[in-house]
């Protein structure tokens, strides 16, 4: 007989869900913590794929001929010799602690760093 408790309106209150009435429960209290977590600190990319594999390309290409693929082993060398700087800027920048202002992805050691000096209250 349930079709004729929804028929006579008599428990429609059960049956119908009120987008106003939302019971909220508070588990734990709603503030940040004051640390993150390193685990998503790599980086997807990898640097200097696309120069290797042009340059593997070439290699196929020309049966692994360094001389006619001269420029394709420039190239590579020199995005490989420009990630190495940055890389070796990077890590002189972590330990002297600084924080470059407006880059877009901080490490979690930068917003560690910053969460210190600014505790959630």
């Amino acid at each position: 007989m349930r079709l004729n408790n929804v028929l006579n309106f008599r428990d429609m209150r059960r049956y119908t869900k009120n987008p106003l009435e939302v019971k909220f429960e508070e588990l734990l209290p709603l503030k940040l913590k004051d640390k993150v977590s390193g685990k998503g600190d790599r980086s997807k990319e990898r640097a200097c794929v696309h120069e290797i594999s042009v340059m593997f390309a070439c290699f196929k290409k020309n049966e692994f001929d360094q001389a006619r693929c001269a420029d394709e082993i420039t190239k590579f060398q020199a995005c490989a010799t420009k990630n190495y700087a940055d890389k070796f800027k990077r890590k002189q920048d972590r330990r002297e602690g600084n924080i470059s202002v407006g880059k877009d992805n901080l490490t979690p050691r930068e917003i560690n760093h910053l969460l210190k000096k600014y505790p959630n209250p």
